[in-house]
């Protein structure tokens, strides 16, 4: 469509006088652009609900392009704001409804290339392929390597999903063993992640992406004598058995978790006479590698960044705050039909504290437990005090726009999306800071190795909540200066559940089964982050690990 393609390029011009613009006015220019973008983006979002609301029958091609044609003016005002790959987005899938493949497409195409950076890259690449007629390659992936020691053996396993195959293989100077599996993409977790395990047997475990179908896991070995790869079903995983010579002359077969009789024990030789009576050695460990009680795994690396002080130090998850929002007089948001966010909320967190509680084993301190009122500053004290593991604290959204759903989650740090600044505000209203302890507060934002790895958390919340179903857009994870995160001293995070502004969302939250599906979801974000730190894995998940 030529009208499309007139607009891409002013987009481009438009950026390129951005970038012109002379410092001293900058400042100013781009808050008036901020707000004139957002204003934009409600209209069009209130457009697009009115279209909705209208039968299939009666949405015609011009009302559509109506539609379309307020989402463009979003990213024509400035590209350089959160609403703009929305809004992209938005007009992509406007444009597939209408069957007009071709400016979806071209749409997805400068998405992806303008705004490397977006939440949306992994969908806009999916839905590019699927409208180009690209089939869906249904790969297997690597999602994790865990390895633990023995006295004569180290065995490695990794985590695998999908239809897999793999092939052992050897190399020279220095001395490698390597095992390709394909087809297979690797979790972006693991990315150039190297396990240093200085043993006799194995120095170092190597990964990454070999070629564009095959993950290529590579060990370092020492003084070996047989390296045996199998899979094992339910997880599926890849089993790597390093063995030291003595061990491979007795069995050249993996060992497997079994149960055998012990063999009779030799009649007893009488001692000589003046002998000293010594203790009998105690017999090897025979006990099979994943037979261990407990599966150290190491910390892997953050998703961006260097390697923080949390995993440097293999700090590990014992004790988690979850802060139910609001409380008391302070209701927080809400919904059209009068269900109130403190309410919500609370519910989700009991049913968090219950997950964690049961499937991780680790001790859960809630803020509150009933309708009472507890400041925000409060809440961080009590973290503190705890010396939590992590804070969490769980809201609900709401937008003047009914029409609006998704989730999103906010670590601590400043902004200059006012999006996120009028949700601070919003969270921030029930705050006791007064304007003399500004200066403190800057100071707690900005530390920095907490700022790292909540960041983290963030993400591994945000993957899970917008992997639920009925879950609405994946709004990302952002940065906001929250008044209830200030102060803690763990990583922590400000998940927004829901929009409870939306009359539909409220009605499914009022189930049980709806509010159920929120609490695993974010149960779903603290394993992941839980296990990509250094630690013993318990309860649920270590049954889960043992081969």
């Amino acid at each position: 469509m030529k009208i499309h393609a007139v607009v891409i390029a002013a987009l481009l011009s438009v950026a390129t006088l951005a970038a012109q613009t002379p410092a001293h006015n900058s400042a100013a220019h781009n808050s008036s652009l901020l707000q004139q973008a957002r204003q934009a983006f409600v209209s069009a979002e209130a457009l697009e609900a009115q279209l909705n609301e209208k039968p299939p029958a009666e949405r015609t091609r011009s009302l559509y392009l109506k539609v379309i044609k307020a989402y463009q003016r979003v990213y024509l005002i400035t590209p350089h704001t959160g609403y703009a790959d929305n809004a992209l987005m938005t007009i992509a899938r406007l444009y597939e409804e209408i069957e007009e493949k071709a400016p979806a497409m071209q749409t997805l195409s400068f998405l992806i290339r303008e705004y490397p950076g977006t939440p949306f890259k992994e969908t806009a690449e999916k839905d590019l392929a699927r409208l180009q007629g690209v089939p869906e390659k249904k790969t297997g992936a690597v999602e994790n390597v865990r390895y633990w020691e023995t006295q004569n053996s180290v065995r490695v396993v990794i985590d695998v999903t999908g239809e897999i195959a793999f092939k052992q293989g050897e190399a020279r100077s220095p001395d490698r063993v390597f095992i390709d599996i394909s087809p297979a993409r690797l979790n972006s977790l693991l990315a150039g992640k190297q396990w240093p395990v200085k043993s006799d047997l194995l120095d170092q475990i190597r990964i990454g992406q070999y070629d564009a179908s095959t993950v290529r896991v590579v060990l370092h070995v020492g003084a070996i004598g047989q390296t045996t790869s199998f899979l094992l079903k339910d997880p599926d995983r890849l089993v790597v058995d390093v063995m030291a010579k003595e061990t491979a002359a007795v069995s050249a077969q993996p060992v497997l978790a079994s149960v055998t009789a012990p063999p009779p024990e030799p009649p007893p030789v009488p001692a000589p006479a003046n002998a000293t009576t010594r203790p009998a050695p105690k017999p090897p460990d025979t006990k099979p590698p994943d037979a261990e009680t407990k599966v150290i795994t190491p910390a892997k690396p953050p998703n961006a960044g260097p390697r923080s002080l949390v995993r440097s130090l293999g700090l590990k998850l014992s004790r988690v705050v979850i802060d139910a929002g609001h409380g008391g007089h302070d209701t927080g948001s809400i919904g059209p039909r009068g269900y109130s966010e403190k309410e919500l909320v609370l519910d989700v967190a009991t049913r968090l504290k219950q997950l964690i509680e049961t499937e991780l084993a680790a001790e859960v301190v809630m803020t509150r437990n009933d309708d009472s009122f507890v400041p925000l500053e409060t809440r961080t004290i009590v973290a503190n005090q705890q010396q939590s593991d992590l804070f969490i604290s769980i809201h609900a959204n709401s937008s003047a726009v009914r029409s609006v759903r998704g989730v999103e989650t906010f670590f601590l740090n400043f902004t200059s999306s006012r999006e996120a600044l009028e949700t601070a505000s919003r969270e921030n209203a029930a705050s006791e800071r007064s304007i003399h302890e500004l200066q403190d507060l800057v100071k707690k934002i900005m530390l920095r190795d907490k700022v790292d790895e909540s960041r983290e958390l963030a993400r591994h919340i945000q993957h899970a909540m917008a992997a639920r179903k009925g879950a609405g857009t994946d709004r990302g994870v952002k940065q906001a200066p929250f008044v209830v995160l200030i102060g803690a001293n763990m990583p922590s995070i400000l998940a927004e559940v829901c929009f409870i502004s939306n009359p539909e969302e409220e009605r499914l939250i009022k189930t049980p089964q709806y509010r159920q599906a929120i609490a695993d979801s974010l149960f779903e974000g603290v394993r992941s982050y839980a296990e990509s730190l250094s630690g013993t894995k318990t309860a649920k998940t270590q049954e889960k690990s043992q081969e």
